[in-house]
C-alpha cells in the first residue's frame, strides 16, 4: 500500500517528467535546435491531466519555434508514456512554458540595479 504522504499523483508526476526528458532527449538528438528542459510536472487528483512545464534554452526565435514544436508534438509524447506506463488511462498532456527562471532573473537584475549604488559606497568606505 501507498503511504498516505506520497500520493499516487506525485509519484505519477514524476515518473512522467522523467519520462517526457528520456522522449525529449530522443527527439532532439535527430533535430538540432534549442535545449528543451522539463521543469515540473503536475498531475490532476483524478489522474487524467497533465501540465508538464518546461524551459527552452535560446533566444527569442528558437523559444518560439520550439514552444510551437513542443505544443504540437504532445501527442506523441504521450504516445511514448503511455508505451512505458502500465495504466489504464494515460493523461493527457499539456505542455506549458515555465515563466519562473525569466522572472527568477528579472528580479536578480533589478536586485542588483538597487543594490549596485549602495554596494560601491560600503565597498569603498571599508577598505
Amino acid at each position: 500500500m501507498a503511504k498516505p504522504s506520497y500520493p499516487r499523483a506525485r509519484r505519477l508526476a514524476e515518473t512522467i517528467r522523467r519520462l517526457v526528458g528520456e522522449w525529449l532527449e530522443a527527439e532532439q538528438a535527430d533535430q538540432p535546435g534549442a535545449l528543451v528542459t522539463v521543469t515540473d510536472v503536475r498531475v490532476t487528483d483524478d489522474l487524467h491531466h497533465a501540465s508538464v512545464f518546461f524551459t527552452v534554452l535560446g533566444d527569442d526565435q528558437a523559444r518560439a519555434e520550439t514552444e510551437a514544436w513542443v505544443a504540437s508534438a504532445a501527442v506523441q509524447a504521450r504516445t511514448f508514456v503511455a508505451s512505458q506506463l502500465r495504466l489504464r488511462h494515460v493523461p493527457t498532456l499539456e505542455f506549458v512554458s515555465d515563466t519562473v527562471p525569466g522572472q527568477g532573473a528579472r528580479i536578480d537584475r533589478l536586485l542588483a540595479e538597487l543594490g549596485a549604488p549602495e554596494g560601491s559606497d560600503q565597498e569603498g568606505s571599508g577598505a
